[in-house]
């Protein structure tokens, strides 16, 4: 890497950091002005009238920040990434103002993302011998990719029901494919390391008013997690592709590997619609399922809730590259028994907590009774 690379990666660092810290509380004044806030109800752990739009801020340093450091010549597909990012953007900020239907959005997500695959180029072709599959046909490229990408976007918006904790777990997974890119080498790869840190800088400040602030707080929004969801596929796209011919960085299993990045919010996602649909429920339908209520009802607040979730998912990466060149059935499996097993006995030890506080409440109410 020279050091025009070096100055360019620092550059990308520091501007999208200086955007966000300085938009954030324009955003928010503008926000409490326009009453673009969330009400808090039944479901909601937030007091008071929190702005719900920090999706704008990290969207604008995003940009901002790789259109001044990145050479787009080296990635020919950006044009379709950024209509498609644009797409999802202005589809959650009308969620987060309006609020529109899931199918209305999941309609709006699949346009955006299909002018970027299609266009673009920029798809999944080769599950690397998984279930036996190597290369793959054009068109089963096209929706496997498709299909990738909305479930990941989507995982990405279900988490994001504590403060820090999609942020978080966003800034851990772009800070690994950012070194990844580094080392990979080349043009490209260089470019999507940009991106990659592009995407953890702009976190940061959001993470800091969302998780730090009492005044100032603001949450993500739709707007932010459909971004955050996508360009994070769109990383994951790109990660399997780059490990599909032999390099000194090369990853084998890269996709189980890229499940083991995103190993928090996919197994959430996949537990939670198991739960509803075996309740005969829509997989949509709000619940408090999600591994981060397990973690608060075993007594942890929302900051050590999301450093447990966060350091878990890194924890996975370091297992997954320790792992990876085992069969991939066994990697697969691993990952996903292991997930199986420490969610339980999280599920486990919050009903036992409850238990023992439900306890203590009745007999706290049968010698207050008595005494009376």
């Amino acid at each position: 890497m020279s050091t025009m690379d070096i100055i360019k990666l620092l550059a990308s660092i520091v501007s999208a950091f200086a955007v966000g810290l300085y938009s954030i509380p324009i955003v928010i004044k503008i926000a409490v002005k326009k009453d673009l806030v969330a009400k808090p109800n039944h479901r909601t752990s937030h007091t008071g009238r929190i702005p719900n739009v920090g999706g704008v801020s990290i969207f604008v340093a995003f940009v901002l920040s790789f259109l001044f450091s990145a050479n787009i010549e080296v990635f020919p597909s950006f044009q379709y990434f950024l209509f498609a990012l644009i797409a999802l953007f202005f589809v959650g900020l009308y969620d987060d103002i309006m609020i529109i239907s899931a199918k209305k959005k999941l309609l709006g997500e699949i346009v955006g993302i299909l002018g970027m695959v299609i266009l673009g180029d920029i798809r999944l072709s080769n599950l690397h011998g998984f279930f036996g599959i190597e290369q793959i046909p054009y068109m089963v490229s096209i929706l496997l990719t498709l299909f990738v990408i909305v479930v990941i976007i989507n995982a990405l918006n279900l988490i994001d029901g504590i403060d820090g904790l999609a942020s978080g777990i966003g800034m851990v997974i772009a800070l690994f494919f950012g070194i990844y890119f580094i080392l990979a080498g080349g043009d490209k790869n260089f470019q999507l390391a940009i991106l990659s840190f592009c995407l953890f800088s702009s976190l940061i400040p959001f993470f800091l008013f969302n998780v730090f602030a009492n005044r100032n707080k603001i949450f993500m929004g739709d707007a932010g997690a459909l971004i955050l969801g996508f360009i994070i596929a769109v990383l994951v796209v790109e990660f399997c592709e780059t490990n599909i011919s032999a390099g000194a960085y090369r990853i084998n299993n890269a996709p189980v590997m890229a499940l083991c990045v995103l190993v928090i919010p996919l197994f959430d996602t996949i537990r939670v619609f198991t739960i509803r649909l075996s309740q005969r429920k829509s997989p949509f339908t709000p619940d408090k399922n999600h591994l981060h209520h397990i973690l608060l009802n075993t007594g942890l607040n929302h900051r050590k809730s999301t450093a447990v979730l966060a350091s878990v998912n890194i924890a996975y990466i370091l297992f997954g590259l320790a792992c990876q060149d085992m069969q991939p059935y066994l990697f697969f499996m691993l990952v996903f028994v292991s997930c199986v097993i420490w969610t339980e006995a999280l599920r486990y030890r919050a009903n036992k907590i409850k238990d023992s506080l439900m306890s203590k409440k009745t007999v706290t109410a049968e010698i207050y009774n008595i005494e009376n």
